[in-house]
C-alpha cells in the first residue's frame, strides 16, 4: 500500500512537471528574430538576406531552452560575418546584431591567397587580390601564419603590421586606396623592416617595427616632416622614406628621393 502510494505520487509529480513544462514551452516560445545587419558589399548583403533566414528558422523554438552558442555558430558559419550582439529577450524575442568582416589583406599559400580581414581574423582563401568591397586587398610576405578560417591569427609580425595598418586607415581613411603591399624582412642592422610599398610609386620603411610601433607608423605619414604626407605629387612617385629611432627613443624620419 505504501509503494502504491508513493509510486503514485511520483507519476503525479511527473505529470505536473509536464504541464509546467509545456506551459513555460507554450509562453516561452520564440515568435520573432529582431536581426541587424551591418554590410559593406553585395556579397554582404547577400549573406546577410540567407542569414536573416536561417535566423528566423528559431521562431517556433523555446526561448528558455534555446542556446546562444547555437546561434553563434550558425553565424560563424559564414566567415565574414561577425556576431555582435547575441540576446534572448523573455518571453518571445530573439535580438541579434550582426557586421560584415572587413577584407583587408591577401597572404599568398600553396592553395591561393589567404584573406584576413582588417583584425587580422582569417576569412577563406581566393585565387586573386579582389577584394569583397571593390579594389584589391593589401599583399603581405615574409610572415609564417598558422591559419584557422573564422579565427584571429595570434603573430607577432603580423599584430605590429596591423597596428601600423590602424594608423594608416585613420589618416588615409582608406588605407588599401594607397597602400599595394607589406612585406616584413629581417634586417642585419635592425631587428627587421617594414616595407610598405605605396600605389604611387614610394616607399615607406619602418625599422624594428616591433618598437615604438604605432609612433612610428603615425611618423611616417607626418605631413610636417619628411613623411609621406609632406611630399609633392610627384616626389611620391619614386624614393623611400625610412623611419628609425635612436637609443632614446627618439623616432627619425628621412626621405631619400635617389632610392627606387
Amino acid at each position: 500500500m505504501k509503494a502504491r502510494v508513493i509510486l503514485t505520487t511520483v507519476i503525479s509529480f511527473l505529470l505536473l512537471c509536464a504541464v509546467v513544462a509545456a506551459g513555460l514551452n507554450a509562453v516561452f516560445t520564440v515568435t520573432s528574430v529582431k536581426a541587424e545587419f551591418s554590410v559593406s558589399s553585395e556579397d554582404g548583403e547577400r549573406e546577410a538576406a540567407e542569414l536573416k533566414q536561417k535566423l528566423d528558422g528559431f521562431v517556433g523554438k523555446s526561448s528558455t531552452f534555446l542556446d546562444e552558442e547555437e546561434v553563434a555558430a550558425l553565424i560563424a558559419s559564414y566567415p565574414c560575418m561577425k556576431a555582435e550582439k547575441i540576446q534572448k529577450h523573455y518571453p518571445s524575442t530573439l535580438e541579434v546584431s550582426v557586421s560584415e568582416r572587413k577584407e583587408a589583406f591577401s597572404v599568398l599559400t600553396e592553395h591561393g591567397y589567404a584573406v584576413l580581414s582588417d583584425d587580422g581574423t582569417y576569412l577563406y582563401t581566393k585565387q586573386d587580390l579582389t577584394n569583397r568591397a571593390g579594389g584589391e586587398n593589401i599583399l603581405l610576405s615574409g610572415l609564417d601564419l598558422s591559419l584557422a578560417e573564422g579565427q584571429k591569427t595570434d603573430d607577432k609580425a603580423l599584430n605590429e603590421i596591423l597596428t601600423v595598418y590602424g594608423v594608416f586607415a585613420e589618416i588615409l581613411t582608406e588605407a588599401r586606396a594607397n597602400v599595394v603591399s607589406i612585406a616584413y624582412e629581417p634586417n642585419l642592422a635592425f631587428e627587421n623592416i617594414l616595407v610598405i610599398q605605396m600605389r604611387e610609386g614610394i616607399r615607406i620603411e619602418i625599422a624594428t617595427s616591433s618598437a615604438l610601433t604605432e609612433e612610428k607608423a603615425r611618423a611616417a605619414l607626418n605631413d610636417e616632416s619628411d613623411g609621406y604626407l609632406a611630399r609633392s605629387d610627384g616626389e611620391r612617385l619614386c624614393g623611400c622614406i625610412r623611419v628609425t629611432a635612436s637609443a632614446e627613443n627618439v623616432v627619425r624620419v628621412a626621405y631619400d628621393a635617389s632610392l627606387n
